[in-house]
């Protein structure tokens, strides 16, 4: 096997197309190929923002602007060669993916976010085989590719979700989809999902969305409120609130300015999530506490709720393909990477070596 292998990685602030060093697996690891690699807005996150990961203290992330980082962790691959002290579990050429963190020297690293964990924007990675899972032969890479993207959604929703509440999911992409198909998955009964775009509105819908709603027509929030509790006037009463359904918001646009309007305009006593982590926002904590805001930043996917997510999008219960617009291949993917910027983008745009 060539000692060296395509990839498009990033080095110096520029992602561009080249010819890098093959990873070699260590103890533990396993070598695959790339079969499938979706374009995720944290890989544009982790290459906009460096000081985040220079500033991450666990190391999962690493600040190498002077070496090649190979992102893309949400992939599906092909076995192509064990390293040494592995188990050796399946057959060479098994389908295979992992939950995207690697062992390495006695650390973990996110695949995609560090030198020596690259990821599926190149020809080989590495996976850690007690991570590894196989994969079904009779299912489409591009859906498999999408379990990080799912995940997501099955892990906000698990930590959000309770049957008293009508969801908010503002901001359709990857992300927003997920957390609307994921709370269908959990039994909710009116989910609300608002997005400015035409195209992410119907997708909602596809996923399971009960009311859609366009917050150029009307405010978001007197919206939510004709859904879920019949009357579009805003109650601040406490005691008139008590036999109202409650409210959470699901926040996935990671655009600066939508957590403090959420704030601003949502009911009393709101539980807010938000996925979509832009780059900086200022909130009023004052109008926050009056209002007795819960606020929760990040935090997930679980390991549990990624293997959860896999066996869900394996069986068929939950399928994720909707959420793919186009795929490219390797001479296609950089450029395919900065048009996944655009706010008129499909949720998804896939790599593949089909």
């Amino acid at each position: 096997m060539n000692d060296t292998m395509r990839a498009v990685s990033l080095r110096d602030g520029t992602l561009a197309l080249r010819e890098i060093a093959r990873p070699v697996p260590g103890p533990g690891q396993i070598l695959v190929r790339t079969l499938a690699c979706a374009i995720c807005a944290s890989d544009h996150h982790y290459m906009d923002h460096p000081e985040v990961a220079a500033a991450d203290r666990s190391g999962m992330r690493v600040h190498a602007p002077d070496q090649d980082v190979v992102m893309g962790h949400e992939y599906c691959a092909e076995l192509v060669e064990y390293g040494p002290d592995t188990q050796r579990q399946w057959p060479i050429g098994t389908r295979v993916t992992s939950v995207p963190a690697l062992f390495v020297d006695g650390g973990m690293r996110i695949i995609g976010m560090a030198p020596d964990a690259p990821g599926g924007f190149g020809e080989y990675f590495l996976l850690s085989e007690g991570f590894a899972r196989s994969l079904p032969d009779d299912l489409p890479v591009e859906r498999l590719a999408l379990v990080d993207a799912m995940a997501v959604g099955w892990y906000y929703t698990r930590v959000g979700h309770n049957d008293t509440t009508v969801p908010l999911v503002i901001g359709l992409g990857a992300i927003g989809l997920s957390v609307v198909a994921a709370l269908k998955q959990r039994g909710a009964k009116t989910v609300v999902a608002a997005d400015f775009s035409p195209s992410r509105r119907k997708l909602a819908r596809e996923f399971g969305a009960d009311v859609v709603i366009d917050p150029a027509e009307r405010p978001t929030f007197e919206q939510w409120r004709a859904a879920a509790w019949g009357n579009s006037e805003d109650v601040h009463d406490r005691i008139a609130l008590a036999g109202l359904a409650p409210c959470t918001v699901y926040e996935c646009t990671g655009v600066e300015g939508v957590l403090a309007d959420i704030i601003e305009n949502c009911p009393i006593g709101t539980r807010i999530l938000s996925a979509g982590g832009a780059g900086s926002d200022t909130i009023s904590s004052a109008t926050a506490h009056l209002k007795g805001i819960n606020l929760q930043f990040g935090g997930g996917p679980a390991v549990e709720d990624w293997y959860e997510t896999l066996d869900l999008v394996v069986s068929g219960g939950l399928d994720p393909e909707p959420l793919i617009g186009e795929t490219v291949g390797i001479d296609g993917l950089a450029d395919a990477f900065e048009r996944a910027r655009a706010s008129d983008a499909p949720p998804r745009i896939v790599f593949t070596t089909a």
